[in-house]
């Protein structure tokens, strides 16, 4: 895995051996790459620091025989939720480096600005995925895995069960594979602990993210 800073955002790449997926959809997509409109639902400590947000990001994806990777890129506006007891706002950039296979790893990163008002977030994520074929040019992508060695900017450390992430994806082929519509959501949930001289304490960290798009296939 290689990574570079470009002007302020950072680009990771990654590949992993593809098993599960299904043989016409290797077929039909080589290269896909596109725009989405991303929301997302981020909650600290507790329900009372609670942020809701909308933002941009876009999404490619390669398949070389039985290669493959995926890269996602999102930035999203927090703003305080109205249940909430949390009053400034913080953008997050969001990256995620997979391949899409049976057994699973990749790179997730998280950048919150300003820095301390969320937690930004680095980690090697292990998991596995599942690829079906609801009809005729429908895909459905099933993802788990767990976080490990996640990095917070305000401190702090999790066990080794303690952070995992789940995602449900969904692609429809229009044009003749061509063009796709996508949609992914995924879920994070993180057990932090810290400890400030006065005992360890547990200051969870939650993400719900959501995106909607198109992409272009080659």
């Amino acid at each position: 895995m290689k990574t570079r800073r470009l002007g302020g955002l950072t680009v990771s790449v990654s590949a992993a051996c593809l098993i599960l997926y299904p043989s016409n959809r290797l077929l039909s997509q080589q290269f896909s790459i596109g725009p989405q409109v991303v929301f997302g639902d981020y909650r600290e400590v507790s329900a009372d620091l609670h942020y809701r947000g909308t933002g941009a990001g876009a999404t490619a994806s390669v398949i070389w025989k039985k290669l493959g990777g995926e890269v996602t890129i999102a930035k999203i506006k927090y703003a305080p939720a109205d249940d909430g007891t949390a009053t400034q706002e913080f953008d997050a950039r969001d990256y995620y480096v997979s391949g899409p296979v049976s057994a699973e790893v990749g790179f997730v990163n998280r950048e919150a600005d300003p820095e301390f008002e969320a937690q930004s977030l680095g980690a090697i994520t292990a998991g596995a995925r599942m690829a079906y074929l609801l009809g005729p040019g429908v895909h459905m992508d099933l993802n788990g895995g767990l976080l490990f060695g996640p990095r917070f900017s305000g401190g702090g450390k999790t066990g080794p069960l303690g952070a995992f992430v789940l995602g449900l994806g969904l692609t429809v082929d229009a044009l003749h594979g061509r063009l796709q519509f996508t949609g992914d959501y995924d879920f994070q949930r993180i057990t932090r602990k810290t400890d400030d001289g006065s005992g360890e304490m547990t200051v969870p960290i939650q993400q719900a993210v959501g995106r909607m798009g198109i992409a272009v296939t080659f």
